[in-house]
């Protein structure tokens, strides 16, 4: 990871969500490398433990706190410290969530609820406790990591629809508080390649290979590309952006990439 000589986000205070892998650990990254004062939170004690190591390592101001945000209790101590700690909170990236790769016959309740309680109950209960600090301070950025399969039926159906619920969620939030000098958007992530895949890749180690049909770009997305996503909507250049889905899914949301050859008769 190469260092960035433009400091865009220095002295910004930001919270991120599922920081200790994949693409919340390379936003962080890229955020402090970046300037930013970074709060991780994570409920893997050992993954959390790495990304602070990792990012102190990197020169960054970061600091990192345990907890389930499925608990009401644990989120609003969290950020009670998270605002103590660093006397404000300027972003916060709902990135953490919930993967259940069962059609919705299969799918169990708990599977349902361990879905609903991260990825959408976690992200509402962090959108409400951030809310009050940043509307004291007259402005404040909350970014939502949504994905592609809430605007098409792409499977992982308990999974998809909490996050179309994060959708509509960053649209209430742009509306309602944006008199409050609050921006709300959603970054839209097609395949990522993380280890949040790792089960599917045990099953089918060609699961990438297999997906790249479909993405005219020719390859799945890496975690690099959705951090500069967030980094450009957390810094001032997005300034009049809110309420936005901003896709980053390598064309795939433009239409079904191996479909045409087969209408046109040319495949």
């Amino acid at each position: 990871m190469s260092t960035i000589e433009n400091k865009e986000l220095s002295g910004t205070v930001m919270i991120v969500t599922g920081a200790g892998r994949g693409i919340g650990r390379d936003i962080s990254s890229r955020a402090a490398i970046s300037g930013a004062r970074i709060a991780l939170l994570e409920v893997d004690k050992a993954t959390l433990s790495e990304s602070v190591e990792q990012i102190s390592a990197l020169g960054g101001d970061v600091r990192g706190y345990q907890v389930d945000l499925g608990v009401e209790k644990e989120v609003i101590s969290t950020f009670a410290q998270v605002a103590k700690d660093f006397g404000r909170i300027d972003v916060l990236v709902n990135n953490a969530m919930t993967h259940e790769s069962e059609d919705l016959l299969h799918t169990t309740l708990s599977m349902w609820e361990s879905s609903l309680k991260v990825t959408l109950t976690g992200s509402f209960l962090c959108i409400r406790e951030v809310l009050p600090v940043m509307i004291a301070q007259g402005a404040g950025n909350i970014i939502n990591i949504g994905t592609v399969n809430a605007k098409v039926m792409l499977g992982s159906d308990a999974y998809s629809i909490a996050k179309a619920g994060l959708h509509a969620m960053t649209r209430t939030v742009a509306v309602r508080y944006g008199p409050a000098g609050i921006r709300c958007n959603t970054v839209v992530p097609g395949t990522i390649a993380t280890d949040a895949w790792q089960s599917r890749v045990d099953r089918n180690p060609e699961v990438f290979e297999n997906l790249k049909p479909w993405y005219p770009i020719g390859r799945v997305g890496k975690p690099k590309d959705i951090s500069e996503a967030v980094l450009f909507l957390a810094s001032s250049k997005s300034e009049w952006m809110s309420g936005s889905e901003l896709v980053v899914d390598g064309g795939l949301l433009a239409g079904p990439a191996p479909m045409f050859r087969i209408v046109e008769g040319s495949d």
